[in-house]
């Protein structure tokens, strides 16, 4: 037991590591999520409201993960950058932590807009389920285009190995 917990705080002193860790919850959670929170309008009576504060919980949750992967990767951008062999490589870092950076704030916005869906008028619970509804899709796009970003710095340009070349 002791090697291991020994392993995972040699694997989270290393920002590269620790962001690989920790970025692949949120951008899994936020695919996920998408069923989930079509779901808001077809859950009657009180479960409605626990099935509400579950899901802003895990919404919430999910945008900590997200914001620590954030900081990892930030700490991590100059030794990644370091070993890019092209503009293009550098082109597309930049573009995966410009939009990284929004993504915990897009995730923590849904979770209040799913909060906010226990509000007891009818009308605007529906205004605010809609709202929620139309901000999943469009944080699952921004979080796959992230992810894919992400996916092309690692295994097109070599950004987690030291001395990498690009193809």
């Amino acid at each position: 037991m002791s090697d291991l917990l020994e392993s995972l705080r040699q694997s989270f002193a290393d920002p590269i590591t620790r962001h690989a860790m920790l970025v692949h919850f949120p951008i899994a959670i936020s695919i996920l999520a998408v069923p989930f929170v079509l779901a808001l309008c077809g859950i009657p009576g009180r479960r409605a409201i626990v099935y509400r504060l579950v899901l802003t919980a895990v919404l919430f949750g999910t945008a900590v993960v997200a914001w620590q992967a954030g900081e990892a990767g930030e700490a991590a951008e100059p030794i990644v950058e370091a070993r890019l062999r092209t503009d293009t490589a550098r082109e597309i870092l930049s573009d995966h932590a410009s939009r990284g950076e929004i993504v915990p704030i897009l995730l923590a916005l849904n979770a209040g807009l799913v909060a906010m869906t226990l509000v007891p008028r009818r009308g605007l619970r529906l205004g605010l389920g809609i709202a929620a509804t139309l901000l999943v899709f469009a944080n699952a796009g921004i979080i796959g285009v992230t992810a894919h970003e992400g996916g092309l710095l690692v295994h097109r340009h070599g950004g987690s190995t030291p001395g990498a070349t690009a193809p």
